[in-house]
């Protein structure tokens, strides 16, 4: 175990001072390639050739694409067109615009597949129309930050993408297994949304018309649209997750520049350059993974950590549980993408020794990091809200308290009863 404590901790306290997940990830690798050969004799050639293999996949070119898609919904005025469905949906219901918040990130969901997109794409939009119905900012920012983790939830995911791409995991499973899961979660909020707006008397809007409801649906069909075309195309069998999210992305340009014309040439350039940025800084991370991973590997970290498991738990659902609160106490401390690189290479080998199935792990284990992005110390969504609204850390983590209660019991009711996730995988897919 000498070699997993040299790993793990060297990791932990490089991420904790602050260095990038990348070099972290490659500085602790090169650390125990240093303690087991000398560090005279740390082999580069071979460092250098697993990094560059951590990136040589067809999966993850739909990793640009969907950040590509967030971005343009963002900047072409999807989120309002979105927004205004929900409305129409939901903003009747008792706290209205609380219920409107949580089915708006649905939907965006189904676009973006990122909780900090949705946060930053809806939640500006979002908390101002609370505010302006007369709901208290921390209420509203409560309510937005816990509705954005749906976003990587609902596909099509980035998570679930990277997930599927390092378990060597069928990606349209994962993406069938995450769409109860999300619906569940959404209904949990809105139900934990009624309860404290009927014991704060937070207001009702009047019941949209018809013709409201139709109106508000011709302009916010097209993007809506966008999961329907990734899913069916993927099952269909008439492109790969891949295929879809490239169709996916020329379908948004389509109607981002010749229905709505929302968006000009000079801002095109911009989105172009800030996915740019983010790919390739996840494709370092992937890459730092890659080798990472060969290490634990080539160590047999993984095999030596399934016996310690396999000693202490023989029962399946008691080793889901246990690693469902690792999982999440390594949530608090490092984002959900950098914790997928850095978890799933290590635990995937070991569930499967269990006999659990990997696509239900890992709907888990992405859910379990979601709830981590609005859990301090870190919590990137809480940081991406407070920017928005102004408020103070303290003061939002209070307010966001009584939304961790529906999404741990969804947690805990995906964990135990694995027949919910996998409901859908099996019934389309077999």
């Amino acid at each position: 175990m000498e070699v997993f404590t040299i790993m793990f901790i060297g990791l932990i306290v490089l991420l904790m001072l602050g260095v990038p997940v990348a070099f972290a990830m490659i500085a602790s690798s090169a650390l125990v390639l240093g303690y087991t050969r000398g560090f005279d004799a740390i082999p580069i050639e071979m460092i250098s050739q697993r990094t560059l293999y951590g990136v040589n996949s067809f999966t993850l070119l739909a990793i640009p694409a969907f950040l590509f898609i967030g971005r343009l919904m963002n900047s072409a005025g999807i989120s309002d067109r979105v927004f205004d469905v929900a409305r129409t949906m939901v903003g009747h219901f008792k706290g209205g615009l609380g219920h409107v918040n949580v089915v708006a990130s649905m939907l965006f969901a189904g676009m973006s597949g990122s909780a900090v997109a949705d946060a930053g794409g809806l939640g500006a939009l979002e908390i101002k129309a609370m505010e302006d119905d007369g709901y208290p900012t921390g209420f509203s920012a409560a309510v937005t930050a816990s509705s954005a983790t749906i976003g990587p939830i609902i596909p099509p995911s980035i998570p679930a993408v990277i997930y599927g791409a390092l378990a060597n995991a069928s990606i349209a499973s994962i993406f069938l297994a995450s769409i109860i899961p999300g619906l569940f979660m959404g209904l949990g909020l809105m139900l934990m949304v009624a309860i404290i707006s009927h014991r704060r008397g937070f207001p009702t809007r009047t019941r949209a018309r018809l013709n409201d409801v139709l109106r508000a649906l011709s302009r916010g069909l097209l993007p809506m649209l966008t999961p329907l075309i990734i899913i069916v195309g993927i099952l269909s069998g008439v492109f790969t997750p891949t295929e879809a999210s490239v169709i996916a992305l020329l379908y948004c340009m389509i109607i981002s520049f010749l229905v709505y014309r929302s968006i000009t040439f000079r801002e095109f350039l911009g989105i172009l350059r800030a996915t740019a940025i983010d790919t390739a800084a996840l494709l370092f991370i992937i890459a730092g993974s890659a080798l990472y991973s060969w290490v634990l590997a080539r160590y047999q970290v993984t095999a030596l950590v399934a016996d310690f498991l396999l000693a202490t738990v023989t029962d399946p659902l008691g080793l889901m549980l246990l690693l469902v609160v690792f999982i999440l106490l390594i949530g608090l401390f490092i984002d959900s993408v950098p914790a997928l690189f850095l978890l799933t290479p290590l635990l995937v080998p070991v569930v499967t020794q269990y006999g659990i199935d990997p696509v239900h792990f890992g709907v888990v284990m992405i859910f379990t990091l979601m709830i981590g992005l609005i859990t301090p110390p870190v919590g990137t969504v809480l940081f991406t809200i407070q920017k928005i609204t102004g408020m103070s850390f303290v003061g939002l983590v209070r307010e966001t308290i009584p939304f961790y209660i529906p999404l741990f019991v969804v947690l805990l009711i995906i964990t135990c009863f694995p027949s919910i996730v996998m409901f859908l995988p099996s019934l389309i897919l077999g």
